[in-house]
């Protein structure tokens, strides 16, 4: 007969791997849009214009979009001490479900709050993909901000329901 728990703590720990993965991936997001900005400042400089000109705009879009995406991991290790876990206060107010280690279900508890976890963490990220593709001048394709709004949202309480 197969472990099913022993399956279900594989499968959060693949989670919990692919965690950092995200992180690294929107720190070099971060890196590619911070040599955007100087680009368009550099294009922005030159007398000869090809196109359409970049704007002040667009830069300042890509930079703050930089900043979030550096600071991804920080600003979800600050949200989960500051709104999550147990403790006194905001935190243990906002706790959505008490810890059950003990329980049998404890391997499933586990595996569905490091996949939500993970999935915060990606909203969050796609959230701030979403603002700078707002920035940029595509907003006639969607409103950009609106939709990082509630992707920002929706990651902050996957953030803070994996980390009750």
């Amino acid at each position: 007969m197969p472990d099913f728990a022993a399956f279900l703590t594989s499968f959060a720990e693949l989670a919990k791997l692919l965690t950092p993965l995200v992180y690294w991936g929107a720190l070099l997001v971060g890196f590619y849009f911070a040599g955007s900005a100087l680009h368009k400042i550099v294009k922005m400089g030159n007398d000869g214009h090809s196109g359409q000109a970049p704007t002040w705009g667009g830069v300042a879009g890509n930079l703050l979009v930089t900043l979030g995406t550096v600071a991804l991991s920080s600003w979800v290790t600050s949200l989960s001490n500051n709104f999550g876990g147990l403790g006194s206060g905001i935190s243990s107010q906002l706790a959505y479900m008490r810890d059950n280690s003990t329980s049998s279900l404890a391997p499933l508890w586990t595996a569905i709050y490091a996949w939500l976890f993970l999935l915060g963490v990606c909203a969050i990220f796609r959230a701030f993909l979403l603002f700078n593709r707002a920035a940029q001048g595509h907003a006639q394709e969607g409103d950009g901000f609106w939709r990082g709004f509630w992707h920002i949202l929706g990651g902050a309480i996957l953030v803070n329901i994996s980390t009750h």
